[in-house]
């Protein structure tokens, strides 16, 4: 299957300078939530995963989605404040999978959850296991075993039940990932294990 193109396309509306808080009103029920995770695993695509988002947390706070970025081995998503904060090398970047993140968003921006990459890859750790090797355009990067758990500001954004769901399930944010082999990376450029 290839991405659903509305999933796709609320990837990329622009988050601009709005404030990065949630809107309590689109934050949904554990019910909700169950309902909207229904068949969420037939939209995962393992030969034809893309790059759907890419975002840049600025250190001033804001965020940037470019259509194309580099990264680095040493400094991680160019223009991102990871260099800037802790630089742990095992969460240099993170990837959510982009329908898991529509569906808890809810309407929201994807520019809200604080990760760096988003694509139709599944994330879950049977196909996505600590060590294994991801390429996305010229870049190879390596899945790190640290967990990628939520936190309070994920709690605020996307409310107690996508809080809980996501902590009882850490792959429901995705993954941390350290660069091996720096370059280039665009929108809708292949993600492929290695």
């Amino acid at each position: 299957t290839g991405m659903n193109t509305a999933t796709q396309a609320w990837a990329r509306i622009p988050f601009g300078d709005a404030p990065l808080v949630g809107d309590p009103s689109l934050h949904l029920t554990a019910d909700q939530l169950e309902s909207a995770f229904a068949g969420v695993e037939d939209t995962y695509a393992a030969d034809r995963a893309v790059l759907a988002a890419i975002v840049v947390r600025e250190v001033d706070g804001g965020r940037g989605q470019p259509a194309t970025a580099t990264v680095t081995t040493d400094r991680g998503l160019e223009g991102d404040r990871w260099v800037t904060g802790k630089a742990n090398p095992g969460d240099q970047l993170s990837m959510m999978n982009v329908e898991v993140a529509s569906r808890i968003a809810n309407g929201q921006s994807v520019a809200l959850f604080g990760d760096n990459l988003f694509t139709n890859l599944d994330v879950g750790e049977a196909a996505l296991p600590a060590g294994a090797r991801v390429t996305i355009g010229e870049v190879v990067l390596r899945v790190s075993g640290e967990p990628h758990v939520p936190c309070d500001r994920f709690r605020s954004r996307f409310g107690h039940a996508a809080f809980l769901r996501a902590a009882a399930d850490h792959r429901v944010r995705g993954v941390y990932l350290t660069v091996e082999r720096g370059g280039v990376i665009s929108l809708d450029d292949p993600v492929r294990l290695d």
